[in-house]
């Protein structure tokens, strides 16, 4: 049996943690919340030190994947940095223009809403962002869960 979690990107990084159940996880745009611990030495928080061995596919926006670099202190964001040993393995997939709504569908449906809720207007478009990200998805589970195919996505789109 294959289960697969997609929405909640630091829900499905948590579980996979926690079950056997799980193939495959898709993060779009969220902190690996759970992958934080505190050191008490430093007196701050830092990354756990455990490999991620699941198929993990990373969908950022821009307003995130400035935050991955590893020079960014920001700390929701330390464990997602693609300099990360324990997700060496994962795929990061960056979309260029947008906004963290543009990865959802909020855009299509209601464009003022999702502009209000974001800050302004996303320079992707919201038709290719949503499309291609759903045909990344799809491609990925193919790949990760059938083995069906190969997997290798563009760093950005």
């Amino acid at each position: 049996m294959c289960s697969v979690i997609l929405w909640g990107g630091a829900a499905s990084v948590a579980l996979s943690r926690e079950r056997d159940d799980i193939d495959a996880v898709v993060n779009i745009d969220a902190p690996f919340f759970s992958e934080l611990v505190y050191d008490k030495v430093t007196n701050e928080l830092t990354a756990k030190s455990e490999a991620f061995t699941i198929p993990l596919l990373n969908v950022y926006s821009d307003d995130v994947w400035i935050q991955l670099d590893s020079s960014s202190s920001y700390l929701p964001y330390i464990a997602n940095r693609i300099s990360n040993k324990n997700f060496k393995g994962a795929y990061n997939v960056h979309f260029k223009g947008a906004k963290h709504l543009s990865l959802t569908d909020l855009p299509l449906f209601s464009p003022i809403l999702a502009n209000l809720l974001q800050g302004g207007k996303a320079d992707i478009d919201k038709y290719y962002a949503i499309e291609t990200q759903n045909e990344l998805i799809l491609r990925f589970f193919d790949y990760a869960l059938k083995n069906q195919g190969q997997f290798a996505p563009k760093a950005t789109y």
